[in-house]
């Protein structure tokens, strides 16, 4: 298959697909001590993402919280407080759980949420949802392990505004696409940086026809295979764990009109280790996992290009 861009060039695509089995990785941060401390909680893991460590390790950091008693709303104020962290020598394992990353108190109507590390030099850069006075969470380590908040640096960019991924271009620009509203419809936004702190809006990355402003669309991710870049967007509002997968040569357009396969993930991250592609799944909310062993936590497949 073939993708032309804006001034007529063809480039071979390759169609992504899922090369074997999911395999569970990882239970959510959280409910080890909650099974230790004999509460009954139901711990979940959600939006996540991936970094490799200065010491040679894969670093996860991602969303872990108790469902909520029942009566109470799973994304209502204060039902996502916690930013979990895990490291593994590989991705299949074992993975050790950390302290989390951030821990909201008790009682908060605020929310974390979605994030996405990189690291640029010698720090790593964390981004995040955050419903507080700033905005996206921001913060910046040497190690992966102390963090150091620092004011939010990425403006509102439209309606419902979530779910980061970034990536950074051969010419050192960084773009950011987030999920959001915009005129009524859902769309990838995008903005872009040299320095990760001052942040120019450009249109959107993704322009649909599919009605709402938050949630219809979520959780993007961008992955650069053999020249070309590949947008994952999660269709979650028609079905949980429908992921679209668009081709473009021009990282900053995709075209709605011409999605290039659909893939069976919710909220997954595309990373590379040793010279192998994988992406992650989560099912907390879809009865396709009820019941699985392990649906509540990180599941990895490799992840094939034919």
């Amino acid at each position: 298959m073939q993708a032309t861009n804006s001034r007529g060039m063809m480039s071979q695509v390759e169609i992504p697909y899922v090369a074997g089995a999911f395999q569970h990785v990882l239970e959510p941060p959280g409910q080890r001590e909650a099974r230790k401390m004999r509460s009954t909680e139901q711990w979940y893991i959600n939006d996540h993402c991936f970094v490799a460590g200065p010491e040679g390790r894969i670093h996860w950091f991602g969303i872990t919280n108790p469902y909520p008693p029942e009566g109470q709303q799973l994304y209502g104020p204060g039902s996502h407080r916690h930013l979990g962290h895990a490291s593994a020598p590989a991705p299949f394992g074992p993975w050790e759980e950390h302290p989390h990353v951030v821990a909201l108190p008790e009682g908060t109507e605020e929310n974390i949420g979605a994030s996405f590390a990189l690291r640029r030099g010698e720090k790593y850069y964390l981004f995040a949802n955050y419903s507080g006075e700033q905005g996206q969470y921001f913060a910046t380590s040497r190690d992966l392990f102390s963090w150091e908040r620092e004011p939010g640096p990425v403006p509102l960019l439209g309606e419902g505004m979530r779910d980061p991924c970034l990536v950074e271009l051969e010419d050192g620009t960084y773009l950011l696409y987030v999920c959001m509203g915009q005129d009524g419809y859902a769309v990838t936004g995008l903005a872009e940086s040299r320095d990760l702190r001052n942040w120019t809006p450009l249109p959107p990355a993704l322009v649909t026809d599919v009605k709402g402003s938050w949630g219809p669309l979520e959780s993007p991710f961008v992955h650069r295979h053999e020249g070309l870049y590949y947008l994952f967007v999660n269709h979650s509002h028609r079905q949980y764990e429908e992921t679209l997968v668009f081709v473009s040569e021009d990282p900053r357009h995709f075209d709605w009109e011409q999605p290039l396969t659909t893939m069976f993930a919710h909220a997954t991250e595309i990373f590379t280790w040793e010279g192998k592609d994988y992406l992650s799944h989560c099912g907390i909310e879809d009865r396709h996992w009820s019941g699985a062993e392990g649906q509540y936590g990180l599941w990895l497949a490799e992840l094939g290009w034919r």
